[in-house]
């Protein structure tokens, strides 16, 4: 209670700092406004100081230096908005939005999906290495669950760039309400892995700029052991290009299987997971449009994934997402279905 109390209690020179320079950006319009909540979304004291710093035109603490007059050049705030990017502020990309190691940080958004249908549930899944020993029966509905954190291991090991983060991703598939068989969990998928972070900030024109390229490890796995027709797993080396442009963020990601001298039971998942995605997220306001896609040109096999975010309370959403291909969870990768969600999700900067 007590850091709930105090946690409000910062607030309130924000909530002050806003209602003072309302009028006076008026006629700046709606980009300041957002402007103003992208900073109150900075959870570092330093850097969210920095932000508002930073659009009210204030005088550089660290080096005294006071801000340029608008007739010597002055962007003025709108122009500063620009500057500002939610990329940068996810990753800590430059001096604003830069944060300390050991805090713990959402990563993919986390999720609670009390419904999620699917066309055709894998009752017998089956692989390369053999099938389940028997069809498993399953409701067609069931609950997900999914929890992805961030944290940063290492702050600017060369110069003032590429700091080397670790996340851990865990999805959860339960039959709820499969009370016949006792409301069993049917796949959970374990993904931790190690990357590091670069700047890049090249501008691309039009409004885009390439913010950052990510170069990582990720192992991922279902946890079954040897259990004949349904262990999934394996290790990826991938690489993950930014861009950014207006509301926009677009994420390329190529990534090459790195085998184990142990075989699995999934040699052929490159079939249908292919060799990397495609990320785009969308903001409209306090809402976010997201589309995934992954495509395998030899084999055509692939998938689609439409998510939509929208405010409820803090940073609360509900959530809808339609998904239709390969490769939902590990033990479907193999698996063609098309499946409906609604739930909530939580995710902050």
């Amino acid at each position: 209670m007590l850091k709930r109390f105090f946690s409000g209690l910062a607030c309130l020179p924000l909530v002050w700092c806003s209602t003072f320079w309302t009028p006076v950006l008026a006629e700046e319009g709606d980009e300041v406004r957002k402007s103003f909540q992208r900073c109150a979304q900075i959870r570092d004291p330093g850097p969210r100081l920095a932000c508002f710093d930073r659009l009210a035109g204030l005088e550089d603490a660290a080096t005294g230096t006071a801000a340029a007059d608008p007739a010597d050049g002055d962007p003025g705030p709108a122009e500063r908005v620009r500057e500002f990017s939610r990329m940068n502020l996810f990753w800590e990309l430059d001096d604003d939005t830069h944060g300390g190691r050991g805090r713990i940080r959402t990563y993919r958004p986390l999720l609670a999906v009390p419904a999620r249908f699917s066309s055709a549930p894998n009752e017998r899944p089956v692989s390369p290495a053999g099938e389940a020993a028997e069809a498993f029966p399953l409701d067609s509905v069931e609950a997900h669950f999914r929890l992805s954190l961030r944290t940063k291991l290492w702050d600017n090991p060369v110069g003032d760039n590429g700091d080397v983060w670790f996340a851990y991703t865990q999805n959860s598939y339960w039959q709820a309400y499969n009370s016949a068989e006792s409301s069993p969990f049917r796949e959970t998928n374990y993904m931790p892995e190690l990357f590091s972070v670069w700047r890049t900030d090249v501008s691309l024109g039009r409004g885009w700029q390439w913010r950052k390229v990510s170069v990582g490890l990720k192992h991922q796995s279902n946890g079954r052991g040897s259990v004949l027709g349904i262990s999934r797993s394996w290790n990826r080396l991938y690489a993950n290009f930014g861009f950014e442009g207006p509301d926009t963020e677009v994420y390329v990601r190529p990534w090459i299987r790195v085998l184990t001298e142990d075989p699995d039971d999934n040699p052929d998942i490159e079939d249908f997971l292919g060799y990397g995605d495609l990320r785009v997220i969308h903001h409209i306001n306090q809402r976010r449009i997201e589309f995934d896609a992954r495509l395998n040109p030899s084999t055509g096999k692939g998938m689609v994934r439409l998510g939509y975010h929208f405010p409820l309370v803090g940073d609360l959403h509900g959530y809808l997402s339609a998904f239709s291909g390969y490769g939902e969870s590990l033990l479907d990768y193999n698996h063609r279905q098309t499946t409906v969600s609604a739930g909530v999700s939580m995710f902050q900067f």
